[in-house]
């Protein structure tokens, strides 16, 4: 098993989007977007595999996908900021809980381990499932937004902002 890495250019409603993959042929890959909104990233599975040709297609997509949801977010700016404030003080309530079940398995027997490793699995699945709880409270589409795609974007927006200012 290899690891491909390569660049990608590609049009998405007339603007150009560059970014840089990693595939494990041919089930996972992952994007990273280098223009306009640089380190957008994401990352997906496919149980079943596909033909490079659809992998392909796929990334240039997501590259678009991920930039439609960054001009999402600077539009909406305000809910936006809103739930990502509301996720992250449910975070880092959850990565307490997560380091302390994590310093327990030191000691842990082989059953009790593996409580732990279903627990902290819980507590990872529970922080997904309440981010997506807050965007349905907030009114926010679409679905296939992540955690990590929603701090990246509002770090964009308010460096450039702050940019503006100086």
């Amino acid at each position: 098993m290899g690891i491909e890495t390569f660049k990608i250019n590609t049009l998405y409603r007339g603007i150009a989007l560059e970014g840089n993959c990693r595939i494990i042929p041919y089930s996972t890959y992952s994007i990273t977007m280098e223009k306009p909104c640089k380190g957008l990233s994401k990352s997906a599975y496919f149980r079943n595999g596909f033909t490079m040709e659809n992998i392909m297609g796929r990334i240039k997509w997501e590259l678009g996908q991920l930039y439609e949801q960054h001009q999402n977010i600077l539009y909406g700016y305000d809910k936006y900021k809103k739930l990502w404030t509301e996720w992250k003080q449910y975070d880092s309530q959850l990565q307490a809980s997560i380091e302390e079940s994590i310093a327990l398995k030191e000691e842990a027997d082989a059953e009790t381990l593996a409580f732990l490793d279903f627990h902290i699995g819980m507590l990872k699945r529970d922080g997904i499932e309440r981010f997506y709880e807050l965007m349905e409270k907030y009114g926010i589409k679409p679905l296939s937004l992540s955690p990590s795609v929603l701090e990246t974007s509002i770090g964009l927006i308010e460096k450039e902002f702050c940019n503006r200012m100086l």
